[in-house]
């Protein structure tokens, strides 16, 4: 009996164990099966994948990418480094394919250093946000990843398909339609496989994201008018803020030029555009202005407050040796500063992106060469044998223009015949932060110049440091800063800067626009000290809107004159203002912004208009922001627009805004 038990228990087991392996393979092939229809399965892990994560320190992500993130994807690799203005031509054309392609195309940025200020992870952070990148980047300071790949030039951009192979390279700019087209085809191909391409959810955590608001952002060049309507003014490209203010050296902000958005518009003050602005040049009432990234020459005319393009097309231009051609008809690469030389009716442009300088004939409205042949080198002498390096910073003195070339970390001057000569910088890849003459002095990518009678002081960005050069010894020399980055204000010596962009003379004292401090500088020799221009916050006022969102335009209504208003908001039960969305009121009085609610006044419904003027009409417009009081509620939107007039024989003395429904008035 005993025996015929174990033997039953024992066949028992052998059964059940059967039936669970039976479950567990089940559930295998069905865990398989769902993989593979995620398309987790079959993405190889090939050295390509492996060589892109080989270095850990990654910007823009949350934690740094592996392997497995990046199997079964296409993959675009940007080999870029942020000093090289080919380099940043090129974002442009990877935001088109970013959009184009969604989440079907993985854009990687594996960033390089040339200079060894760009391998610094702060500094190359800086330069994503001020550049807009919203991919993965990767700090390749020691070469690993481009050597992995053999790559040899900036910007190199690789392809890879979701095998994990490399489908094709591209060295330099105008690749975009190549690139479009072989994504285009790798899609097509590996759906015909029927397999899908990988594209979950990378760790994305923005660098811009985590930046504090500034008044300026990113300033890059300076104009200095000693006379502007009565007044001495400091303008400032407030390059990412996409615009030009007019500053009093109090701080106070008189002028505002731009509306703030990033565009290529002519027109009012209000309604221009520009894109991450440069140069500035004043004269005679014209403010000209180098619009870096629109790549064109645009004009600000300060008497009949508006903006137009002179020269440019908006599109990106090559090298080109040209005389008297038409400006409108002309592309221009990335102007970066301008100089009036050598006479009054000739603008020099520093056309960065070609390594040339140009002249804008201001009567003729025509563009010629007037130095490099567009090749990126140091040589000397008379167009067409001479060469430039990103011409980045421009100034007159006499009858000679200086120029700090960045890419060769040099100081050159150029005569009125376009004859040219170096005096600091020996090449592409000799720089750093010495004292001395030429072969000893070294620079480290300089993006400013301000000329004295036998001084020249240069923006030395990448050494973080006010530099002098004397023309009579030939010697650069330290005024401020000690070759780090940093925001201390004190003493000459004891100041530190942060890739300082221009630096200009004016009534006595040296303005500089330190670029990664969102902050203008003012450097005073005789007094030994530096101290910051502080500039007054000031917000745009609010205009009349014709495109409000889900918009209700009521009747009007007429409430007592000289007396405050009420205005409450009424919710639907269960209902708030949601405080972090921006919820505004305001009210109009002929067109111009009197006065503005926001979320804090309106959330607590703290909302009293000041005394209106009997028998003047006023306009309130205002959005909201609401949502049900409840935890991940959806956030609704609603607008108004409402005229009221002011009388002293009316009795109604407030206004309530049902939010949803209506607006109406009630007397006291």
């Amino acid at each position: 009996m005993n025996k015929f038990f174990g033997q039953s228990f024992g066949l028992i087991v052998i059964f059940l164990s059967i039936i669970a392996v039976i479950i567990i393979t089940k559930k295998i092939i069905v865990k398989k099966e769902d993989r593979k229809r995620e398309g987790i399965m079959d993405n190889p892990i090939t050295l390509v994948h492996k060589a892109i994560v080989q270095e850990s320190d990654w910007l823009n992500v949350a934690r740094p990418l592996t392997v497995q993130d990046l199997a079964g994807r296409i993959i675009l690799l940007d080999f870029w480094t942020f000093c090289c203005i080919n380099c940043m031509q090129v974002i442009p054309d990877l935001q088109y394919l970013e959009e184009k392609f969604g989440d079907t195309l993985t854009v990687i940025g594996v960033h390089s250093a040339k200079f060894n200020n760009e391998k610094e992870r702060d500094n190359i952070r800086s330069a994503i946000v001020r550049y807009d990148i919203h991919h993965p980047v990767v700090n390749d300071k020691d070469f690993v990843i481009w050597k992995s790949f053999d790559v040899h030039a900036w910007p190199t951009l690789i392809l890879i398909d979701p095998n994990g192979k490399i489908e094709s390279a591209y060295s330099g700019e105008g690749h975009r339609e190549d690139l479009a087209r072989d994504i285009e085809r790798l899609i097509s191909t590996y759906k015909n496989t029927g397999k899908k391409i990988n594209n979950s959810p990378l760790p994305i955590t923005l660098e811009k994201n985590k930046e504090r608001e500034t008044v300026l952002k990113f300033p890059g060049k300076l104009a200095f008018v000693q006379d502007y309507l009565g007044e001495q003014i400091l303008f400032i490209s407030d390059t990412n803020h996409h615009r030009i203010l007019g500053v009093k050296l109090s701080g106070e902000i008189i002028l505002e030029i731009g509306s703030g958005t990033m565009g290529l518009r002519d027109g009012s003050f209000q309604e221009a555009q520009f894109n991450a602005p440069q140069g500035l040049l004043y004269h005679d009432m014209i403010l000209y202005v180098a619009d870096t990234h629109n790549h064109v020459l645009r004009k600000i005319n300060l008497t009949e407050k508006k903006v137009s393009t002179l020269a440019g097309t908006g599109y990106r231009g090559n090298a080109q040796i040209v005389k008297n051609q038409k400006a409108l008809n002309t592309s221009l690469a990335s102007p970066w500063d301008l100089a009036l030389f050598p006479t009054d009716d000739s603008i020099v442009i520093a056309n960065a992106g070609t390594h040339q300088l140009l002249t804008y004939n201001i009567g003729e409205k025509t563009i010629s060469t007037f130095v490099g042949n567009g090749s990126e080198s140091i040589h000397d002498g008379i167009l067409p044998n001479n060469t430039m390096a990103q011409p980045s910073g421009l100034s007159v003195f006499g009858d000679i223009l200086y120029c700090v070339d960045a890419e060769t970390s040099s100081l050159r001057k150029i005569d009125t015949h376009g004859d040219m000569t170096t005096l600091i910088g020996t090449g592409l890849f000799d720089f750093g932060y010495a004292e001395g003459i030429r072969g000893t002095g070294l620079l480290q990518h300089p993006l400013g110049v301000c000329a004295r009678e036998h001084e020249m002081y240069i923006a030395d960005a990448y050494n973080h440091a006010i530099r002098k050069f004397t023309l009579k010894t030939g010697e650069l020399s330290n005024v401020s800063g000690n070759g780090k980055p940093g925001n201390t204000i004190g003493s000459l010596a004891q100041t530190q800067y942060n890739e300082p962009n221009d630096i200009i003379y004016a009534s006595g004292k040296f303005y500089i626009a330190d670029t990664n401090n969102h902050r203008i500088l003012i450097l005073d020799q005789k007094q030994d000290s530096v101290s910051e221009l502080e500039i007054k916050s000031h917000k745009k006022a609010r205009m009349i809107s014709h495109n409000l969102p889900n918009c209700v335009t009521q009747k009007d209504v007429i409430v007592m004159a000289k007396k405050p208003i009420q205005v409450t908001l009424h919710l639907q039960e269960n209902f708030k203002v949601n405080k972090t969305a921006p919820s505004w009121l305001a009210l109009f009085k002929n067109g111009v912004m009197i006065q503005e609610y926001l979320p804090a006044d309106l959330g607590k419904n703290n909302i009293v208009l000041p005394e209106l003027e009997s028998g003047h009409e006023y306009r309130m417009q205002g959005t909201i922001y609401y949502c049900k009081d409840v935890a991940g509620a959806a956030c609704l939107i609603e607008s108004f627009d409402q005229k009221i007039i002011a009388r002293s024989d009316s009795t109604v003395d407030r206004i309530e805004i049902l939010v949803g429904r209506k607006v109406q008035a009630s007397g006291a």
